[in-house]
């Protein structure tokens, strides 16, 4: 992740480009509240991908791609 908290890498390939940005918050009123920080990228390979960050865990999804 880079310091302003998008990713530079997918799976070990450099992230080229962010095309888009968008977060998901959710079920904030359960004792399972959902808060996703979403990105299209392109790869320098080309490829496109949508990763997120669940902001409750910590932890990074690649949900479409690379």
């Amino acid at each position: 992740m880079n310091f302003d908290g998008t990713p530079w890498q997918v799976n070990r390939q450099p992230v080229a480009l962010v095309r888009e940005e968008w977060r998901v918050v959710d079920r904030w009123w359960t004792e399972e509240p959902v808060s996703r920080r979403y990105f299209d990228v392109v790869l320098q390979s080309g490829e496109n991908a949508v990763v997120f960050r669940d902001e409750e865990r910590g932890c990074w999804f690649t949900q479409r791609g690379a």
